[in-house]
């Protein structure tokens, strides 16, 4: 393909367009290997785990004492 077509100021447009979808695609690359590398998605099942347990933990204590108030 000739460029002799392409107006003077498309080849920086072009190159900037090049270079941002680029970064995009290297962002997303490193984002999807952020979101499944195994220990990370261990220490958040681990840490909702510790979440529903206290949750039910004070789910727990609020029915004692409300049952002790009736």
């Amino acid at each position: 393909m000739t460029t002799a077509l392409l107006s003077p100021g498309s080849g920086a447009v072009a190159r900037l367009a090049v270079r941002s979808g680029l970064g995009i695609a290297e962002w997303g690359l490193r984002r999807a290997a952020r979101r499944n590398d195994p220990d990370r998605l261990r220490s958040i099942l681990e840490a909702r785990a510790v979440a529903a347990a206290a949750l039910a933990e004070r789910d727990a204590l609020i029915r004692r004492s409300v049952h002790r108030l009736s």
